[in-house]
């Protein structure tokens, strides 16, 4: 794993945490604006049960109580609840006619404000199920109660919660910029303690990058040693079996020194001088006839495919190198006498596809999750081809360099794998 590769984990990481972070405090805040609210609609349902019970009149909090029947409703006020609620009431008797109207609790309401809520009231009363069924709505700032009486009267009263509501509007807005001012913390926290805590394994990655480019380098010296004195000892003494297990091994050494060297310089950055606007139809064409005589050579078919003109911005030779791993790949583990398909378009306008599927009857059962994993091998696929499962690793690292991704799959009898680029690449 390179540097831009943990970098590209620690985004993630950041994006989440701050995700997580704002689905809980959304979470708080709006279970504290719930409560709020079902302690005002509470209150003031008890407020509203006690004065319709008293005939419009807020009663005392202590002798009347008792004679309500009422003790519970004034167990869910505060104590100076009934001494400073605002409130009005309007009486109608059995045809519906207003036969009182009282408005002395209530500064900002007269008497035909009164009767007009009143009178609206009861049209909702009747009309709507949901106040019938909770037995009590809302009109403005107010709350009300319409209760029948036993002798066909109806009183409907009115409560004044205009200030509750504007401290809970208050609270609210506390609550939000509270929430607010906790997720930009949050976030600048992660970010800063994100970096602190990748630091090590992006050390990490640069020292593993040394080590493989060391290694690299410092196998060679002995491997040509050995190479020069088999050839020398050939010359003196002919080809033997020995010779050339020993040649074969140091071929096979030569490979896998390579394939390091490759892995490191996928880890490298992006040269971002030598980017540029490519045309990857032509760079993909002019990349896969090279392989055409050694298809044929197979006795595989090869073809490519170029839906119209697709353009990118990155390194030609990035693109040339994750076609060369593909095509190569397909071609050595087709079927004999199968094809090779290559296809480039471009499904979206901010997004380049390249496609390669080749002939494989045995794909079924493939473990295609693990083909870009460094090293792996399918021995029931691979049996009979050299490699060492690098070239996709490799592949996949180049994808992710250009905000895309690859995957392998298989369909109708061939291996699939389909590469997404992102086409404009930002500085």
């Amino acid at each position: 794993m390179n540097s831009t590769e943990v970098n590209g984990i620690r985004r993630k990481f950041i994006i989440i945490a701050t995700l997580s972070f704002f689905v809980v405090i959304t979470f708080t805040a709006g279970m504290t604006a719930l409560a709020n609210q079902y302690s005002l609609r509470t209150q003031a349902g008890h407020a509203l049960e006690l004065i319709v019970l008293n005939n419009g009149e807020m009663p005392e909090p202590t002798s009347s109580a008792k004679e309500l029947h009422a003790t519970d409703l004034f167990d869910g006020l505060f104590p100076e609840f009934t001494y400073s609620a605002r409130y009005f009431s309007v009486l109608f008797n059995a045809q519906g006619n207003p036969v009182r109207v009282d408005v002395k609790r209530v500064a900002s309401v007269n008497e035909a404000e009164a009767l007009g809520y009143a009178r609206a009231a009861m049209r909702a009363y009747q009309e709507s199920l949901t106040v019938a069924m909770l037995d009590m709505g809302q009109a403005d700032t107010f709350f009300y109660k319409v209760k029948k009486l036993d002798d066909g009267r109806t009183i409907v009263a009115f409560l004044d919660c205009s200030f509750q509501m504007q401290v809970n509007r208050e609270v609210g807005i506390t609550t939000l910029i509270v929430c607010a001012v906790s997720l930009i913390g949050s976030f600048v926290l992660v970010v800063l303690l994100s970096k602190r805590a990748i630091r090590p394994e992006i050390e990490n990655a640069r020292r593993q990058k040394q080590f493989i480019t060391n290694a690299s380098h410092e196998l060679k010296t002995p491997l040509a040693v050995i190479r020069a004195n088999t050839e020398v000892i050939e010359m003196l003494q002919g080809e033997s079996e020995w010779t050339q297990s020993t040649m074969s091994q140091v071929d096979r050494m030569d490979g896998l020194v390579q394939n390091l060297v490759m892995i490191a310089r996928a880890a490298e950055t992006e040269d971002r001088s030598a980017m540029g606007e490519i045309d990857v139809g032509d760079l993909v064409v002019q990349t896969v006839d090279p392989f055409r005589a050694l298809a044929r050579q197979e006795n595989k078919d090869l073809t490519c495919e170029v839906d119209g003109e697709v353009r990118m911005v990155a390194d030609a030779s990035a693109i040339q190198q994750l076609c060369t791993l593909l095509v190569d790949n397909a071609i050595k583990y087709c079927d004999d006498g199968g094809k090779v398909v290559v296809e480039v378009s471009s499904p979206r306008r901010d997004r380049v596809a390249l496609t390669v599927s080749n002939t494989f009857a045995e794909g079924k059962n493939a473990q295609f999750g693990k083909f870009f994993e460094r090293f792996y091998r399918d021995d029931q696929a691979h049996s009979d081809e050299g490699g060492y499962g690098i070239g996709l690793s490799v592949a996949e690292s180049i994808c992710t360099r250009y905000g895309g991704s690859i995957k392998a799959s298989w369909k109708g009898g061939m291996a699939v794998f389909t590469c997404q680029l992102r086409a404009n690449q930002r500085g």
